[in-house]
């Protein structure tokens, strides 16, 4: 039995539904806040093109100014994986027997327990998978998901991003320190377009700045509930390391790499009577996760120190 415990009291009647925990994940891949690629098998090359100082005074010769240089960003993706086993015998426990067929033999997951852990499962593998997307940070001796590859934050500390050293965000300064962000973004970023910028903040974040919002009278809610800051999205994610934390950048530069997208969704269950002849039912999940910023420099970072 893997699961780690079966709680139950008899209370005359079980309820038909489970009550799930609320959990925040998924919403950097599910939104479209970044660039997921598809079908990596193995590896991904990114190619980045810059090129500096390459207009020059005019004359006969052709002087080629060395100004242009091509580098790649790789995505390789790695192996996550989701195992759990759970007991026939343990459904009884549950008080869900009524659900089931009758006979030993005939035994059968209830509905509403495949149904809730279906949920569970992918809601927890979309918290884990939004963490580590922020908060990963290469191990090669790890054995957690977030061991795996670096996250954004990882490669953005590591990187040339515009950091700026922040403070603890409240309703008062939250926008004073948005403005900070904003003004760190480059200018050749800017000339992008609004609408292909987007701000990443923790949900507490999110909150400070639409109660600061609401005590200067702008009903946010008039709009569905979208915030954004001088026309840019600002998005509220689950997975970065601190509320404080704010990143600012294109919505091209971040990318996600996987194999199929819909694995993150897809729960098998395996009946392991068939198989082995254990009186158990298996549930697995299988994915491939990477993650990779192309211009570091193109981002502005805001994190306490």
């Amino acid at each position: 039995m893997a699961f780690n415990s079966v709680t139950s009291t008899y209370a005359g009647e079980a309820l038909r539904d489970y009550i799930l925990k609320a959990l925040i994940g998924g919403e950097t891949l599910n939104t479209r806040g970044v660039s997921v690629e598809t079908g990596i098998k193995y590896k991904r090359v990114i190619k980045k093109l810059t090129s500096a100082g390459i207009l020059q005074q005019g004359g006969c010769e052709f002087t080629p100014t060395s100004g242009m240089t091509i580098t790649e960003g790789v995505l390789e993706p790695e192996r996550v994986k989701v195992n759990e086993e759970l007991c026939f015998d343990e459904f009884d426990e549950l008080w869900d027997s009524e659900e089931m067929a009758s006979g030993q033999h005939a035994q059968n997951v209830p509905g509403e327990l495949l149904d809730a852990v279906t949920e569970e499962f992918v809601n927890k593998v979309a918290e884990g998978v939004e963490t580590a997307v922020w908060q990963g940070e290469k191990n090669v001796t790890g054995t957690t998901v977030n061991d795996l590859f670096d996250g954004y934050e990882a490669l953005l500390e590591a990187g040339d991003s515009v950091k700026i050293t922040g403070s603890t965000l409240t309703t008062s300064n939250v926008l004073e320190e948005l403005d900070k962000v904003y003004a760190g973004l480059p200018s050749g970023v800017r000339k992008k377009g609004k609408d292909a910028l987007v701000f990443f903040t923790s949900y507490k974040a999110a909150s400070l700045y639409e109660m600061n919002l609401q005590a200067q009278g702008m009903n946010t809610s008039a709009t569905g509930g979208e915030l954004s800051v001088y026309g840019i999205e600002l998005k509220p994610v689950g997975g970065l390391s601190d509320d404080n934390t704010i990143v600012l950048g294109a919505r091209d530069n971040f990318y996600v790499g996987t194999d199929l997208e819909s694995d993150f969704n897809e729960l098998k269950l395996i009946d392991m009577r068939e198989t082995t002849g254990d009186d158990a039912v298996r549930f697995i999940m299988k994915a491939k996760l990477d993650v990779t910023i192309a211009l570091t420099d193109e981002v502005v970072y805001y994190r306490t120190v």
